[in-house]
């Protein structure tokens, strides 16, 4: 984790002096690239918070006395899995909307008067919240989620919702910089909570010293 962490960190700062150019000819690119606009607000984390929010409170309604063992087993592991979930985008959301405060950078649409270097730290609003992207932390976070309910899908998911985050700049909404380190917090920050839930053995298990740990129960995931 801190190696994953500290290899991203000096991406951004490699990335970072070609944020304005990279922004520029993304977001005025005409063309298939800009149809991908459509996809933006996948990244919306209320698409996802509200259905496992929803799920969670519905199965703590359950009388779980009256089940047989192995529909308790069966509902546990969706129980913890959606709290998981919905716990993984809040916290990672909240972690960038705090950076985003305290940075203050300045969206892409001020490139022409302020460049890709404007800072305005402690300004509530949405014109300096530019760093990192929200969009991207919550792809992120989906993206470590459903990486790690389907680990022979992983890459896919990754590359997916990599692609979703990257809409973001051509939306000129957000720098590379931005999306690169939104995703990383959402996907590290997720990461790193089924980690510590796996030292706790709830809901995840360590498999070995695999980066990514396992469903606990995982065979009744399938089911």
């Amino acid at each position: 984790m801190s190696m994953a962490a500290v290899l991203i960190f000096f991406c951004i700062l490699l990335l970072h002096p070609f944020d304005e150019v990279l922004s520029s000819s993304l977001s005025s690119h005409q063309g298939p690239l800009s149809s991908m606009r459509a996809l933006t607000d996948i990244g919306l984390s209320q698409w996802y918070l509200v259905p496992a929010f929803f799920i969670a409170v519905c199965l703590i309604g359950i009388d779980w006395r009256k089940l047989p063992h192995s529909r308790r087993v069966r509902f546990g592991l969706i129980y913890s899995q959606a709290t998981f979930a919905f716990w993984a985008l809040a916290l990672s959301g909240i972690l960038t909307n705090i950076a985003k405060f305290c940075i203050g950078r300045a969206r892409p649409k001020f490139i022409d008067s302020l460049g890709a270097n404007g800072f305005s730290p402690f300004q509530a609003g949405y014109d300096f919240a530019s760093f990192p992207s929200g969009h991207s932390t919550t792809m992120g976070a989906v993206g470590a989620v459903l990486a790690l309910w389907f680990p022979r899908w992983r890459l896919p998911i990754i590359l997916a919702t990599m692609v979703i985050a990257f809409t973001r700049i051509i939306a000129k909404a957000h720098y590379p910089t931005d999306v690169v380190a939104g995703y990383s917090v959402g996907f590290l920050f997720s990461v790193a909570l089924a980690r510590f839930l796996a030292g706790h053995r709830t809901a995840f298990l360590f498999d070995g010293t695999r980066f990514f740990p396992i469903l606990r129960f995982r065979d009744h995931f399938w089911r």
